[in-house]
């Protein structure tokens, strides 16, 4: 961070969560960033000089980025950005290019401006890193909506009964409650609420992917029955928390369906 002459530059690495044109020729960035979280910026004749920011204020392209705000204003100004990674191998593929944009936009909905979380940036860099590098599946997507709501603080229960405490190796025919953001057990159960009925095969999956190390996630794998589960138990609690249905995660399963369709699967 420097200080000169009433502004102050700031420098940083960040992954572009989105981008709105703004006026003739600029453009406002959203990105999220390793010092200070998600933030916004103006880049200046972005729109007419393709080659100054080149690739580097596209989706989720990771970027060192110099910025600078005067004092009392609101918007940072884009002074430059240069380009770490661009994720081609990401680029070149439909259906890694949806999983990726739809991870993008649930930082975007699950974080707040200024709020910095190491974490959940080094959390972005692996999962773009593994997409990258061809380990794409409906697994990690999974496993990765699950740490973000960890790190995000909404980290549901899913290792005993939110009532009685039972743990999941002692629970008959559980079920996930929406509301309570955690998991019942037969005798716990609340026909009042909306419930969803998960094996407990796959809360152990689910619980196993929350500790595993990074670099050996690609390990997993969850059975056809675990991931139709996993993906009604994530998406009821994301569609909760965020008070919507995430676009690019509708268009990424009808790309999908029309995908095995085709295939006959």
């Amino acid at each position: 961070m420097i200080k000169s002459r009433g502004r102050t530059t700031y420098k940083t690495s960040g992954f572009v969560l989105g981008a709105i044109d703004y006026g003739d020729s600029d453009r406002i960035v959203t990105f999220y960033t390793d010092r200070y979280g998600k933030l916004k910026g103006i880049a200046k004749g972005a729109r007419r000089s393709t080659r100054r920011f080149a690739n580097a204020l596209e989706l989720f392209s990771l970027s060192t980025v110099m910025l600078s705000r005067s004092r009392g204003s609101g918007l940072a100004l884009i002074e430059n950005c240069d380009v770490v990674n661009h994720y081609s191998g990401i680029r070149n593929d439909l259906e890694k290019l949806l999983g990726a944009s739809y991870m993008i936009e649930l930082i975007d909905h699950m974080t707040l401006e200024g709020k910095k979380s190491l974490v959940l940036f080094n959390h972005v860099k692996a999962f773009l890193d593994l997409v990258d590098a061809n380990m794409y599946s409906d697994d990690l997507i999974h496993f990765f909506e699950l740490r973000l709501l960890r790190y995000s603080g909404y980290d549901p229960v899913l290792d005993r009964c939110i009532v009685c405490n039972t743990p999941v190796d002692g629970i008959e025919k559980p079920c996930f409650s929406v509301i309570d953001g955690g998991i019942r057990c037969g005798r716990c159960r609340d026909n009042g609420r909306p419930q969803i009925p998960v094996s407990v095969g796959t809360l152990k999956a689910l619980l196993m992917s929350k500790e595993i190390d990074i670099d050996k996630i690609n390990r997993l794998s969850l059975s056809r029955q675990s991931l139709k589960e996993s993906e009604a138990v994530l998406c009821s609690i994301i569609e909760h928390t965020i008070g919507k249905q995430v676009k690019s995660l509708k268009i990424l399963r009808q790309i999908q369906g029309i995908v095995e369709n085709k295939s006959g699967v």
